[in-house]
């Protein structure tokens, strides 16, 4: 469905048994758009300024969890670890997803009564998501309603000022004093194609003993690794397709807190209408270069 070279997905033409990305990559022409950035450097990190008074945001975000707490990762409805060292409260939610976990919208981003081991830590395949049904944990383009905490305080003007569609989002942290996250088996995972999802990742409280390790694309047999570490004032873009995690070099004193914001680079929800349309940006610009452009959020341009 088309109309003068822009896509209009709507949902009521989406069957049950299929999510809402696998059904824009099945009947649109995706793919190919995909494809002509396929001379495009993935293994580049771009790093831009956020012109917003960033001291309001973190102090609007340590008082969002003060009031509305931040939860551990669910499987089956069964925590991996009642302490585990990373916990997170999510930005965004879907208030029909058949699988929840709890009736906290918090919790929405993280985990589903359905799954079952390690299963949402990789994706694979043609779309490197995985084969989900609509209002599933997996139904990526479903999370597009905020939570409370996204609109607490001063964390509701920032996000406000998005002009791409917010989807799965959280406000992640690892936690301080543990010996876990500092070794190699810690965190690894890869999320959705970036231009899917484009995850802005924003370090609200850190350390230079954090880093993001990635795992590069490499024509040899050995595995190279980029790892670089985040500072507070700026955001950032890498692709997260990728196998990659966060870290810590050393036990630290205090905890990293990010807030990642998942937005969809290419499709804008419309909400009046209930569909995703294609934006001008669609197949013409890569969602990195859109980052630097000040086309995800005006407080962050280069």
């Amino acid at each position: 469905m088309s109309s003068k070279d822009r896509w209009v997905i709507s949902l009521s033409d989406i069957p049950g048994n299929m999510a809402i990305h696998e059904y824009i990559f099945k009947f649109t022409d995706i793919k190919k758009k995909i494809e002509t950035f396929s001379h495009f450097n993935s293994n580049i990190i771009r790093k831009e300024k956020i012109n917003f008074d960033f001291q309001l945001l973190i102090e609007s975000i340590l008082d969002g969890i003060t009031k509305y707490g931040l939860h551990q990762f669910k499987y089956g409805n069964v925590a991996l670890s009642e302490n585990g060292p990373y916990v997170s409260s999510s930005l965004t939610w879907n208030p029909s997803a058949h699988d929840k976990i709890s009736l906290d919208p918090h919790l929405a981003t993280l985990g589903s009564s359905s799954l079952k081991g390690n299963s949402a830590s990789f994706y694979t395949g043609d779309l490197n998501g995985k084969n989900s049904y609509r209002n599933s944990y997996h139904d990526t383009y479903s999370f597009v309603e905020r939570t409370p905490i996204s609109n607490h305080l001063h964390v509701k003007k920032f996000l406000d000022s998005f002009e791409r569609t917010l989807v799965r989002s959280r406000i992640s942290t690892i936690k301080a004093g543990r010996e876990e996250t500092t070794k190699f088996n810690f965190c690894w995972h890869n999320d959705e194609l970036i231009f899917l999802n484009l995850r802005v990742n924003i370090p609200i409280q850190t350390s230079s003993n954090y880093s993001i390790q990635i795992i590069k694309d490499s024509e040899g047999e050995e595995l190279e690794i980029d790892e670089f570490s985040m500072d507070q004032g700026y955001a950032y873009v890498y692709d997260s397709g990728k196998n990659h995690r966060p870290f810590c070099k050393k036990i630290d004193s205090i905890d990293r807190i990010h807030m990642i914001c998942g937005v969809s680079p290419w499709f804008d929800f419309d909400n009046t209408n209930q569909c995703w349309r294609s934006n001008e940006y669609y197949g013409e610009i890569h969602p990195f270069e859109m980052f630097s452009l000040g086309l995800i959020s005006p407080y962050i341009v280069k």
